[in-house]
């Protein structure tokens, strides 16, 4: 999402900014973002962060319910204008930004002080030596189930459900172990296999789709049934296959 954006931006200028929805974090302040340029786009794990100049950043999560879209004039949208909570008109384009957790704008002295941002493991999207050392932290979680562990931001940052379940499948490990019971090369696998499928995600907009969501249908391995269950205390579906996942 974050090159998508980039992509739309260029070097245009934003004409004009509104937060429609009385939801919005930024009804009061959007207006700030009018006649700033995009300087660079930056992730830190799920959060996205937009620097429009040395003194304003657009900090943003979208969590399990937001989302960015970028349309053209006339172009109908997928959700309401009413619940926008940031328009920003590019003349050509315009990037939408709908809902999540965070939606804010800040000075980058504000974001060295963000508790969340700081207690964030290496980026899994952060290049291999980001990767080692989430998996060197992954590897180190002990007695943690190996889902849990991926889906925890302090271990590594970026990782969501789908790519927990799609990753521990391809490497053929059960994540439902503890993480201490394998080897270190499995756990190392298990991540590199992990930033390679979201690499292929970020350059085609695609995601991997191989057991997800396909809770009683046919492992793509070995046509067994794909199982399905809550994990960790935040309950979120894991997706694997009991025959191919050891």
């Amino acid at each position: 999402m974050a090159r998508r954006i980039e992509s739309a931006f260029g070097e245009r200028e934003i004409l004009a900014a509104e937060a429609p929805s009385p939801r919005s974090p930024l009804v009061r302040t959007a207006g700030r973002l009018a006649g700033h340029r995009l300087q660079r786009t930056e992730t830190r794990g799920k959060h996205l962060l937009l620097h429009f100049s040395p003194e304003l950043v657009l900090h943003a999560h979208m969590g399990m319910n937001g989302g960015w879209h970028v349309y053209r004039p006339g172009q109908r949208w997928r959700r309401a204008r009413r619940s926008a909570w940031l328009v920003l008109d590019l003349g050509e384009l315009e990037v939408v930004e709908f809902g999540g957790p965070t939606l804010r704008l800040v000075r980058p002295v504000e974001l060295a002080r963000d508790a969340r941002l700081a207690r964030l493991g290496p980026d899994i999207l952060g290049g291999p030596d980001a990767v080692a050392r989430a998996a060197a932290n992954v590897a180190g979680a002990g007695p943690v189930e190996l889902g849990e562990a991926l889906l925890n931001q302090r271990l590594v940052a970026g990782i969501g459900n789908i790519f927990k379940s799609e990753a521990c499948f391809e490497a053929g490990l059960n994540p439902w172990r503890a993480v201490e019971t394998f080897d270190r090369p499995q756990v190392d696998r298990v991540l590199d296999i992990a930033a390679e499928q979201m690499e292929r995600g970020v350059e085609t907009g695609r995601r991997p789709g191989r057991i997800y969501r396909k809770s009683g249908g046919r492992c793509p391995g070995c046509g067994g049934r794909i199982r399905s269950r809550g994990q960790g205390d935040d309950n979120r579906t894991t997706y694997w296959c009991p025959a191919c996942q050891s």
